[in-house]
């Protein structure tokens, strides 16, 4: 678990792992990335709690999401790892869906579907990764990583992996979007998946976070990610994954290029016609090497900038709403101790 400023959501985060059956089969490491709030102390308060007996917990300066992964990784000690983000929970059900599967050491990948929650818990939709056709165990074949990067569900935190799938710190550090650059190899490691068509975390949607802001770094650092998935693209038989991938962190970009600030727009446009650069020189370069005829990307700044158009007229609306709405960062629970911030 990465943490960072959370201070009103990190208890309840641990609480819904703690109070999972088989909670003595996890070990649960929890790293804060250097939070200027009471983040870490509240964090403290639970291993105290628990005495200490499933709970490790670091600290370290502020580096980011990924290098906090990062050191969660080289302190794991299990077969199987999970990430969960410090403001998301598991839901009632987890631990009972997953761990039997976990302990036939068989599967090298689980995942299952997520719910989105608001502060209150309260349930916004949900994101269905696995569906009732696809349930169960499947051999990673063409198929299932064609159907993988069809979906495009990168999270990290929508599965559980065999810890031995990661290289050491396989996180990018300082990047966005690191999932993108990670979730697509790892899946290409494993040599087998197990689904779960049910929702088994929930997914915080808060006013503010990281996900809710476009920037003109997010369009670049997806194109880092397309220029990796390209560089796959070998003339073998895996370049059809690999540009599928490519395609759906293009439309990615095409959507985050769509919600930046009016100052940044000319230069997230640039960066998304730098992306479309790269494929063309990746279409000439595998026709070339194998006389594989790659389709180009369709005609994409007229959508951009109608999908910017409804962006901004869904803003207005928003603004309009949140007028009685407090969206300040949830505070730390009452009755909880700050004598802790130590």
């Amino acid at each position: 678990m990465a943490a960072y400023n959370i201070e009103g959501y990190v208890e309840e985060a641990l609480e819904s792992l703690l109070s999972q059956p088989y909670i003595d089969a996890m070990r649960i490491v929890v790293v804060d990335d250097g939070s200027r709030d009471e983040t870490y102390a509240a964090a403290r308060a639970i291993v105290e709690r628990d005495g200490g007996v499933h709970i490790e917990l670091l600290r370290q300066e502020n580096r980011g999401l990924s290098a906090a992964r990062n050191t969660g990784m080289a302190a794991v000690r299990t077969p199987y790892v999970g990430f969960l983000d410090g403001d998301d929970i598991y839901l009632e059900g987890f631990a009972e869906a997953v761990m039997p599967i976990l302990a036939t050491r068989e599967w090298d990948l689980v995942e299952y579907n997520v719910k989105i929650i608001d502060d209150a818990g309260r349930e916004l939709d949900e994101i269905d990764i696995v569906d009732t056709v696809t349930t169960g165990g499947h051999p990673v074949n063409r198929t299932t990583l064609q159907q993988f990067a069809n979906g495009f569900h990168t999270f990290a935190w929508a599965r559980i992996y065999r810890s031995d799938l990661f290289d050491e710190a396989p996180f990018p550090v300082d990047r966005h979007y690191e999932d993108m650059a990670v979730v697509p190899s790892t899946y290409l490691r494993a040599r087998n998946v197990y689904r779960i068509p049910k929702p088994l975390i929930g997914y915080r949607r808060r006013f503010g976070s990281i996900t809710q802001c476009a920037s003109v770094r997010d369009v670049q650092d997806l194109r880092v990610n397309g220029r990796e998935a390209l560089a796959r693209c070998d003339g073998g038989e895996m370049d059809d994954y690999w540009l599928t991938v490519f395609d759906k962190l293009f439309h990615r970009a095409c959507h985050v290029c769509a919600r930046v600030d009016r100052g940044s727009f000319k230069p997230a446009s640039e960066m998304l016609a730098a992306m479309a650069v790269d494929h063309r020189k990746a279409r000439a370069k595998l026709a070339e090497r194998s006389g594989r005829e790659v389709g180009e990307l369709k005609p994409f700044d007229l959508n951009v900038r109608a999908d910017r158009s409804i962006h901004f007229l869904k803003g207005i609306l928003k603004k309009v709403l949140r007028r009685s709405l407090d969206h300040h960062q949830r505070e730390r629970r009452p009755g909880t101790s700050n004598q802790l911030s130590g």
